[in-house]
């Protein structure tokens, strides 16, 4: 349909709104029944149909071109001490929380190959280690380094093999 709009009108695919705008006049003058050079509405009733096709295509594009753009310019927003902070924080109580789940206080053994919820637990806490180093590299001097050192001094404990 969109094929066949785009030729009914005479546009390329890349047209404009602008350009969708002159089309529709030029050839409604023609088309229109009482102004135009034929008499049958069929014609007139095809263009608009065309015409609305076509706004309704460019509203997609447009629609899909400001969400990439939203989602590119989101995807990477500047991140505050505190944001890296809380997002490693988030990281290092899920994977405890999960592990302590898991076990549901049986033994720990502090062997990975002894114990797989251990394996699972390490590889979480990468993403909170990777998290608060960032945090101590990047702000030095933030109110949560701290903190960060200590919370890393224990994510150290359980990559300990006794």
């Amino acid at each position: 349909m969109l094929e066949r709009a785009l030729e009914f009108l005479g546009l390329d695919p890349g047209f404009t709104e602008e350009e969708l705008k002159s089309r529709f006049y030029l050839l409604s003058k023609k088309y229109h029944p009482d102004t135009g050079e034929f008499s049958s509405d069929s014609l007139f009733k095809e263009l608009i149909d065309y015409r609305d096709v076509l706004y309704s295509y460019l509203e997609k594009e447009t629609f899909q071109k400001e969400n990439i753009v939203s989602r590119v310019s989101h995807s990477y927003p500047k991140k505050t001490d505190y944001d890296l902070y809380k997002l490693a924080r988030e990281y290092y109580d899920s994977a405890i929380h999960e592990y302590y789940k898991t076990t549901d206080g049986n033994p720990i053994f502090l062997k990975g190959e002894e114990n797989p919820a251990l394996r699972k637990l390490r590889n979480s806490l990468f993403s909170a280690k990777n998290g608060f180093e960032k945090l101590i590299q990047s702000f030095p001097e933030s109110i949560w380094i701290a903190d960060a050192k200590d919370t890393l001094q224990k994510i150290e404990i359980w990559f300990k093999e006794p």
